[in-house]
């Protein structure tokens, strides 16, 4: 989709100019850039579909749009025994609305097409661990090890005053190996690329009453990311930085569940697809 072609794309140029442009004053100056804090405004780009017949069958449910949100993240490395440690943590929260493109389903089992505005939210915690190796003068490259978690609140609970809203509560974590490549192309310009496979683990959906009133574990899947990060040092301490991430992942079909008298329902095989643009500021310690 749009979102990740941008992404890729941007990667590919990066690879080109870091090979080509790299001059950076040896380890410690990336070493040191990795001690930071950071706070960002993102704009978050989100496609979420529902297929019958995964994984390239067609959509029957989609979301899709953009909602906006904060990220605030910390890194440091280290060397306590072993050389150049890194850590970092992030949390982010994004809400608005999607456009949601599927059907009414009636307790009679019937269907109706519907196209309507839902409210959305997404937080999302991610943690890594790994260790940096300078690969040339230039360059330090960040094997890593990433345990995240991730929960989006789809539609709008019920309440007294609007009973049968509808509201579904989306919630994984994850296991992943990634590696970021960092490069220090002039005095004041860091760039990072930033590479991650993983796994899905005990994605769950839950849909309080009086609508369906439900809850099943969905099945693990891969989970993906990519995304580059270029900053620039403003002062011997702060930076300014934008970046742009694409993170995709999948759960698996749910078993079947008896929803209400005479009617059973499966959370079938879904993609999500989020592209974070960032811009914010860092202070380096």
């Amino acid at each position: 989709m749009s979102g990740r072609r941008a992404v890729y794309a941007a990667l590919s140029g990066f690879m080109l100019v870091a090979g080509a442009q790299a001059r950076i004053h040896g380890e410690s100056a990336l070493a040191a850039y990795n001690n930071n804090a950071s706070l960002a405004f993102l704009q978050s780009h989100v496609e979420y579909g529902e297929r019958l017949s995964p994984p390239n069958g067609a959509y029957f449910d989609t979301d899709s749009g953009f909602i906006k949100g904060g990220r605030f993240a910390m890194s440091g490395m280290r060397t306590a025994g072993v050389r150049n440690v890194y850590f970092h943590v992030s949390y982010s929260q994004t809400d608005g609305s999607l456009t949601y493109v599927g059907a009414i389903q009636y307790s009679n089992g019937t269907t109706s097409p519907l196209t309507e505005s839902q409210n959305a939210q997404m937080t999302d915690i991610g943690l890594r661990l790994g260790q940096g190796f300078m690969v040339a003068n230039d360059m330090m490259l960040i094997p890593y090890i990433g345990y995240g978690f991730h929960h989006w609140a789809r539609g709008e609970p019920a309440s007294p005053t609007a009973p049968y809203n509808y509201y579904e509560s989306y919630r994984n974590q994850y296991a992943a190996f990634g590696v970021l490549w960092q490069v220090r192309l002039f005095r004041r310009l860091v760039t990072s690329l930033n590479l991650a496979y993983g796994r899905t683990i005990h994605p769950t959906i839950s849909a309080p009453a009086p609508v369906y009133g439900f809850s099943e574990g969905l099945g693990p899947k891969p989970w993906r990311r990519a995304g580059f990060d270029v900053d620039y040092l403003i002062g011997r301490h702060e930076a300014v930085f934008v970046s742009a991430t694409f993170t995709e992942f999948q759960y698996g079909a749910g078993p079947l569940v008896l929803v209400a008298p005479h009617l059973a329902k499966s959370e079938p095989f879904s993609q999500t697809e989020v592209t974070n643009y960032a811009i914010g500021a860092r202070f380096l310690f």
